[in-house]
């Protein structure tokens, strides 16, 4: 059974108790938590770090859950960094005892990048967290990614040797780059490389938001046959424009949809 871990990217503007409650009652097994927004990002962002009873009912929220709390987001590694405001950022994902943080390439200095990730990593691993850069991603430095294709993405993690840094992939913005998942083949059994994956689709004439798996024109079963049958799984479906459903309905939404699909994936790929 694949663990479903619900993003902050799905809830729209829900509000960070209400989020994890919703992510409680919709049976998730994990949840990712945003205490950042970088430079040059317009997503919504519900601030929890610099207040202080928000973070002690954040911190007792998820200790009274069952939730695991899986990763961080999200953290561009940008020509200049915020360390000021990064840094509680990140101790406050290590006081909730986040498993990931999740980074996003946002330079087009290799050297620059690869420096940068370092000290991300160097800040991280006291806390009990690992760096996962996600690959195909959008960046604000410049109109298409920095990290793509795969093998560029690799090439990225093996310049930050000896230091861990994982790859976290997102179907729709792989597949938009590379128009399949050939690449993927010879490297996405390896659970070190890809210690989790996210999970969505694509529609067409609906702009780059993901939607629920299976709704769009992304081969997510190609996708999903490059990958172990049990790998952990960033559910990145984002809430309806317009209000259409609370946080609470849509996190219920997603986990049964993406549970029927993958239950039909593994019938009709006999996995």
């Amino acid at each position: 059974m694949n663990k479903l871990i619900n993003s902050p990217q799905n809830n729209g503007k829900t509000e960070p108790l209400a989020y994890i409650d919703a992510t409680i009652k919709a049976g998730y097994d994990g949840i990712g938590i945003r205490t950042y927004r970088a430079k040059g990002r317009t997503y919504n962002f519900n601030p929890i770090v610099g207040n202080k009873d928000l973070e002690r009912d954040v911190k007792q929220a998820l200790k009274d859950s069952d939730l695991e709390v899986f990763d961080l987001y999200s953290f561009y590694l940008q020509p200049e960094m915020d360390w000021d405001v990064i840094i509680p950022a990140l101790e406050f994902g290590g006081e909730i005892g986040c498993k990931y943080c999740l980074i996003i390439g946002d330079d087009t200095d290799w050297n620059r990048m690869v420096d940068t990730m370092g000290r991300m990593v160097d800040l991280l691993t006291p806390l009990g967290m690992k760096a996962v850069f996600e690959g195909h991603a959008s960046n604000a430095v410049a109109p298409a990614p920095v990290l793509t294709p795969l093998q560029k993405c690799v090439d990225f993690v093996n310049a930050c040797k000896p230091k861990y840094v994982g790859i976290c992939p997102d179907p729709r913005q792989f597949y938009r780059d590379e128009k399949g998942f050939d690449s993927l083949k010879a490297y996405g059994m390896d659970t070190e490389l890809f210690p989790y994956v996210q999970l969505n689709d694509q529609a067409l004439h609906q702009g780059s938001q993901g939607i629920l798996p299976g709704e769009g024109f992304v081969p997510l079963y190609d996708y999903l046959d490059c990958l172990p049958v049990d790998v952990d799984i960033s559910v990145e479906a984002q809430i309806a424009p317009g209000n259409v459903y609370t946080g609470a309905e849509w996190s219920k939404i997603c986990v049964e949809r993406i549970r029927h699909f993958l239950a039909r994936y593994r019938a009709t790929r006999g996995r």
